[in-house]
């Protein structure tokens, strides 16, 4: 999908946006990530078509690559939260329906994304997509939630562990550091 078509499908589904163009890869990854991972970084433009959220620090981001003749769709990021949308290179259709389908969920607040960041060692350590309307989703991540409150043990305590999660949906966005 060009970066062309995909404005022609967000404007169709009444979804809007802005664009932005980032002067590689590298550049593109800082602005999404906090410790991104730009060892393989190419050397190419990056523009991203920023959907809004209501929570007003992690948006909607579809990534587009430059090929040469035009910029294609590289990925689909809600916050620091990937979803690795690689499998679709004969199926444009199925794209199409699939990022809209993923954008709508997330509008309509029925995910939440955990992002665990490393602060000491400075990496990324992992990140978790949970659908509320799935029970077994929303049971796994209120048990996440207990965890990510309960106080620091004693073993991260004497090692110096320093945890940052980010917990965000499309209206709230919550960071915790232990």
């Amino acid at each position: 999908m060009t970066l062309d078509e995909a404005k022609v499908l967000l404007a169709r589904n009444n979804i809007s946006f802005e664009l932005r163009e980032f002067n590689n890869e590298a550049e593109y990854l800082h602005h999404t990530t906090l410790f991104p991972g730009i060892k393989n970084a190419l050397p190419r433009k990056v523009i991203t078509m920023i959907i809004q959220s209501n929570n007003e620090k992690k948006n909607i981001e579809l990534q587009f690559n430059d090929v040469g003749y035009a910029f294609h769709f590289e990925e689909l990021w809600f916050g620091g939260f990937s979803y690795e949308m690689f499998d679709y290179n004969d199926d444009e259709d199925m794209l199409a329906e699939d990022l809209i389908h993923n954008i709508m969920e997330i509008k309509q607040g029925n995910l939440i994304m955990i992002v665990l960041n490393d602060i000491r060692k400075k990496r990324w350590l992992t990140d978790l997509c949970f659908d509320l309307s799935d029970i077994d989703d929303k049971s796994r991540f209120q048990k996440a939630l207990q965890r990510i409150k309960r106080p620091k043990g004693w073993f991260s305590k004497l090692m110096g562990i320093k945890e940052q999660y980010e917990i965000y949906d499309w209206n709230s966005y919550q960071c915790i550091v232990k």
